[in-house]
């Protein structure tokens, strides 16, 4: 090979080298760009100091976040891992790890480990073609989550949390689905101020653990959602358990209510106008059912001990009082076929505390117009309504 032709290729390859780091560097711009525009249709303010490629990842150093009426939050140099797309065609990005927050102010000293987003994807303007759950926002991630969460205050650990994540799966048929685990907790009271102190300190709550989780699917086709269960667990206090269904949340739905947001919050002396449109799409959602349950364990007691020993009586007559108040709560409503389901479950639950339970279960879905209605117009209809029943203690709460 002569030296001409040595000095043409390596001429070439410098070329070549030289011009692929230019196209990465306006990758890296373009998808910095698009984040930020992202960013913008959720009411969140990004701003960076340069975008760089490494490889297939981007870094966005200095970057900055802050959420419309709030201060901004530095978030520092953040690399986007394996980066592929456009912003035409849509960008994705296999993993973004956050580094840790390590944080003092004044006596609060606040870390938080582990933090990261899989699967994220800055989705294209024309979102025509893709499932319906990527074209309600131009904003998608498979799976986001932090490790550990620590608060403490003046050295005394006043709350941890562990194991939080979410996961969101489009599947075959287009259904979406998330389940979310808010991960473990622990709470500790004892530096709180006097009065929580006292107060928790006499309801046998100096420290408190438990856990927060729950699924949610969304159908776009029927615009059916259904959350079941969304849980809040305390030990030594009990459960609560929410699930519910929901019809007409269809694509179309969530647009206009999108639209009428926005144009709310670009206009807000036309508030009244809007809040009246919010209504109308409102009378497109119909509810299928709905159950919340309270599963008791021991904190029914502690409560009456603590109000019996606050209004000097005992936990029997403070029960007694109770029974007696709910009836007559109820009365206004005049039905007293519900007034006595109500009064029986709450004297059930009372005596002997297992579980109570509101439940909404009608033959068809009821429309969110004719539950409006009927609560404004004829309250005393909607246990009819809504086929609402108050129950306690049954098999599935022992």
């Amino acid at each position: 090979m002569s030296a001409k032709t040595t000095v043409s290729l390596t001429t070439t390859a410098i070329a070549l080298l030289f011009g692929s780091t230019a196209a990465f560097a306006a990758d890296a711009n373009a998808f910095g760009e698009r984040l930020k525009a992202v960013a913008a249709e959720q009411n969140m303010t990004l701003a960076y100091d340069s975008a760089s490629s490494e490889g297939d990842d981007v870094v966005l150093s200095g970057l900055t976040a802050t959420p419309e009426g709030e201060e901004p939050a530095k978030l520092g140099d953040i690399t986007f891992e394996d980066v592929t797309g456009s912003t035409a065609e849509g960008w994705k990005v296999a993993r973004v790890p956050i580094a840790d927050v390590d944080v003092t102010e004044d006596d609060t000293h606040t870390t938080v480990t582990g933090i990261s987003i899989e699967g994220l994807e800055l989705l294209p303007a024309d979102r025509s073609s893709l499932p319906p759950a990527k074209q309600m926002s131009a904003l998608y991630f498979d799976k986001a989550g932090i490790e550990s969460l620590s608060v403490e205050e003046k050295g005394t650990k006043v709350f941890d949390l562990s194991g939080a994540s979410i996961e969101n799966t489009i599947n075959d048929d287009d259904t979406f689905s998330s389940d979310f685990d808010f991960g473990s907790f622990n709470a500790d009271f004892s530096t709180a101020d006097p009065e929580t102190v006292k107060t928790m300190g006499d309801l046998g709550y100096t420290k408190m653990s438990g856990g927060i989780e729950g699924s949610a699917n969304w159908d776009p086709k029927t615009g059916t959602v259904t959350l079941d269960p969304f849980e809040i667990d305390v030990e030594n206090a009990g459960n609560l358990s929410f699930t519910y269904e929901m019809s007409g949340y269809t694509p179309a739905f969530i647009q206009s209510m999108q639209q009428i947001s926005q144009q709310m919050r670009q206009n807000p002396e036309a508030d009244q106008n809007g809040g009246m449109a919010m209504m109308g799409l409102m009378s497109q959602l119909s509810l299928g059912s709905a159950d919340i349950t309270f599963t008791d364990d021991s904190l029914t007691k502690k409560l009456l001990d603590y109000y019996a020993e606050k209004q000097g009586t005992t936990p029997d007559q403070l029960v007694q009082q109770v029974q007696a108040m709910v009836p007559a709560a109820l009365a206004q409503l005049n039905n007293p076929e519900f007034q006595s389901k109500v009064s029986d479950a709450v004297s059930t639950f009372l005596k002997d505390p297992k579980s109570l339970s509101i439940s909404v279960d009608p033959e068809t879905p009821v429309p969110a117009m004719q539950i409006m209605g009927a609560a404004m117009g004829a309250p005393q209809t909607l246990p009819q309504v809504l086929s609402l029943d108050v129950t306690a203690n049954d098999a599935t709460g022992d």
